[in-house]
């Protein structure tokens, strides 16, 4: 390979000097080299070269990889994203096992009509030369399996198991089933890309077929189980993917619990070089080193109070202790362990420290802009699990010694464009609005929240990050996770000495906002298995719950039927098709709930939280209210709409870009002029407000025929501040 080829440009744009990429640091400016290497896809990539550049930028390393050369530059964005492409887009949330598409690569002259596509991972492990552990990008998961303890055996299988029915719904579950696409990169298993099903539906049958070949290089340990466990499901005994999950969390249990586990936590919070006052808070306490018995819980906390909104600093304490008191109160008996209910344990503590900052704001009567929120994120230990929960856009990363992961997912516009298959990640981040929230803590009440929680299988020792957009923004943890956070793996340094050296890289490579970081130290002692040591299939069956604990599915049930009953008591004159179907889910709700929780909890918990935020808008001060059968809709007006509405948005200060945007029922709109154009009444409208808690930075304009606004349930209203429109509170904003 030709060596000047391959010199990587200085992330820094105020260096951008080309480096060899044998150096870790920049050799003019010290910043860390980003060592992206993107996987292709599409059958374009055979026409070049191995050893050339593509596009003055991709070093084409093999046949299928590239080093990118100009980390720094936006990738080469498609006009439309096929269909083809979408799956990775949506399936999003899951970027720790599966990689997102990075941009395009241009096809070559003798076959312009190809596409070629260049796939992103968080990290790969490699070393100083760019060589990769076995070999290849990410080893496959048969090469290293025969090598691997029992525990991490079935923490592979139950991460497969956590991901069929995400990928199914996309047509994509047949990925699961081809060797050669499942990697690992440590622990955690990775799809080198996604493959489309055929006409032929995969089932967990299919999985248990493909499971049984590996049986026979399988922990010794664990062989019985891992036989029984296949002939169920190729039996299809075993259907249903939540069931498959219940009992691998039981051999995971058992294989795990005689392992020792410590930790060591370390959190620091500091102003920063540009605001005048600190709105973030952190538990333990800043600058506090602690270190808990093995009986005591692990609890980490950052919580970055809303940059803009009076009292953000007390939003973000208010969160700090309710989180810490309700942590503090939840019962993790190791006898009883149940996942489900210590997962919705902890998105009820969420719950809790949302209403007392949203009750703060109503007693105070602040609404709109002059409500404080926080973002959070949290960790706890329990078992051989770390569980962890978030609202906002504060960030875990995740640390092994192969790689740093960010294990949570920005509840921002970006994110969900993503989520949604609109845009790729790379091209969102750059639009005016990316950056702003779509739920924060505080902001109305927890019926409207929608907290993230889960939970990770502990089989090495790693690093937790948990830390404000202070430290996050501008890539600085990719940087340098691998020269700071690293070396506390190596016992080089340890979590209080990485902590402050955080908060100054943070000081002085971004310095716009608070910055907090919490590290925890997660240190693995296993007891390795002997042959006489046996997983037994029976204890482990029988110990399966059918149902989850009953005081929960009682609250479940109780909930529904509340929300049930708000539905009907709405003061909309309702069809008897809608009082039928309300009656209808009120029936599965109540009485089928619980069932349809244990078998089906990814899909009720989503269904759920659709009907919580179904009932409560995002709180608003009062409005006089001016309805008339035949409204006169006249420049100025302030509308608010009873239905969902389809307007064509401009977004302010972008390249002519126009897109419909769909906006719900309690959006408020303002409009600016109304024209006519080709004898249609149009009207050019500013959007206000959402009805549900987003927080947007910039004004959207958009337009609308009035025919097509009139079609619609709307009302006149007198908005406050003397008329004017108001907007939803900002997040921090970024320089």
């Amino acid at each position: 390979m030709a060596h000047s080829a391959a010199k990587i440009q200085c992330s820094n744009p105020h260096c951008q000097t080309h480096n060899s990429k044998d150096l870790e640091l920049c050799k003019k400016c010290g910043t860390p080299i980003v060592k992206r290497y993107l996987w292709v896809i599409g059958e374009g990539i055979a026409a070049y070269q191995v050893g050339k550049l593509i596009d003055e930028r991709y070093f084409l390393k093999h046949q299928r990889l590239v080093l990118d050369t100009k980390p720094a530059r936006m990738p080469q964005i498609p006009d439309e994203i096929p269909q083809s492409i979408r799956p990775y887009l949506q399936l999003f949330p899951y970027r720790l096992h599966i990689p997102q598409v990075f941009g395009q690569l241009t096809p070559p002259p003798n076959q312009p009509e190809s596409e070629i596509w260049l796939l992103e991972y968080a990290t790969v492990s490699h070393n100083s030369s760019g060589e990769f552990e076995q070999g290849q990008l990410l080893p496959p998961l048969t090469k290293v399996w025969q090598e691997a303890n029992p525990l991490r055996q079935l923490n592979w299988l139950w991460q497969i198991a956590g991901l069929w029915q995400p990928l199914k719904t996309k047509g994509v579950a047949s990925s699961l089933l081809n060797p050669s696409l499942l990697r690992v990169n440590g622990s955690i298993i990775q799809l080198l890309e996604l493959q489309t099903d055929d006409d032929e539906t995969p089932s967990l049958k299919h999985l248990g077929q493909l499971w049984s070949e590996w049986v026979v290089n399988s922990s010794p340990s664990i062989t019985e189980f891992l036989q029984k466990l296949c002939l169920r499901l190729e039996q299809e005994q075993i259907t249903n993917p939540d069931q498959l999950i219940a009992i691998l969390d039981q051999g995971l249990k058992h294989c795990g619990h005689s392992d020792l586990r410590t930790y060591q936590i370390f959190s620091s919070t500091d102003t920063g070089m540009s605001r005048e006052h600190n709105e973030d808070a952190c538990y333990p306490p800043s600058g506090q080193l602690v270190t808990p018995q093995p009986e005591e819980k692990a609890l980490a906390i950052v919580c970055d109070g809303i940059g803009g909104q009076d009292c953000g600093e007390i939003a973000s304490q208010i969160a700090i202790d309710s989180l810490q008191k309700g942590v503090e109160n939840l019962s993790l008996d190791l006898e009883q362990w149940n996942p489900i209910q210590t997962s919705l344990e902890l998105e009820r503590v969420i719950d809790v420290a949302n209403d007392l900052i949203s009750k703060r704001n109503d007693s105070e009567q602040r609404y709109e802009r002059q409500r404080m929120g926080t973002t959070v994120v949290m960790t706890l230990n329990h078992a051989h699990e770390m569980y962890f929960g978030y609202v906002g856009d504060s960030r875990i990363y995740w640390v092994t010694p192969t790689g740093c992961h960010q294990v949570t997912v920005d509840d921002d516009l970006a994110s969900r464009e993503v989520r949604l298959g609109y845009a790729l990640y790379r091209d969102a981040i750059q639009y005016p609005t990316a950056g702003a929230l779509i739920q924060a803590l505080g902001m109305s009440a927890s019926v409207n929240l929608r907290p993230t929680v889960q939970r990770l299988i502990l089989d090495e020792d790693c690093v937790f990050l948990l830390c404000s957009d202070g430290l996050s923004d501008f890539d600085r943890v990719e940087q340098y996770w691998e020269s700071e956070i690293l070396p506390i793996l190596q016992g080089k340094t340890d979590v209080a000495k990485v902590g402050k050296k955080l908060i100054k890289i943070a000081n002085q490579k971004n310095g716009h906002d608070n910055v907090t970081v919490a590290l925890v130290h997660c240190k693995v002692q296993r007891r390795e298995l002997t042959d006489k040591v046996v997983l037994s299939w029976d204890e482990i069956e029988s110990s399966v719950p059918v149902l989850p604990n009953q005081a929960i599915a009682e609250e479940f049930e109780e909930k529904s039927s509340q929300i049930t009953m708000q539905y009907l008591e709405e003061e909309k004159p309702r069809s008897p098709l809608t009082l039928l179907l309300a009656l209808l889910i009120f029936l599965v709700l109540g009485v089928g709930g619980t069932l349809l929780y244990f078998f089906f909890p990814e899909e009720i918990s989503h269904q759920w939280h659709e009907l919580k935020a179904r009932f409560l808008s995002y709180p608003s001060a009062p409005t006089s209210v001016n309805s008339s059968p035949d409204l006169v809709l006249d420049k100025g007006d302030v509308i608010k709409i009873q239905e969902d509405i389809t307007i064509r948005v401009k977004i302010k200060d972008s390249l002519n870009i126009e897109e419909d945007h769909k906006f719900p029922e309690g959006s408020i709109i303002k409009i600016l002029q109304k024209e006519s154009v080709s004898s249609e009444e149009t009207l050019k409208v500013l959007i206000c407000q959402y009805s549900t808690p987003e927080v947007i930075t910039e004004e959207l304009e958009g337009e609308i025929t009035v025919k097509d606004i009139e079609s619609k349930k709307i009302e006149k209203i007198t908005a406050p501040n003397n008329g004017n429109c108001f907007l939803a509170q900002p997040n921090d904003s970024k320089p």
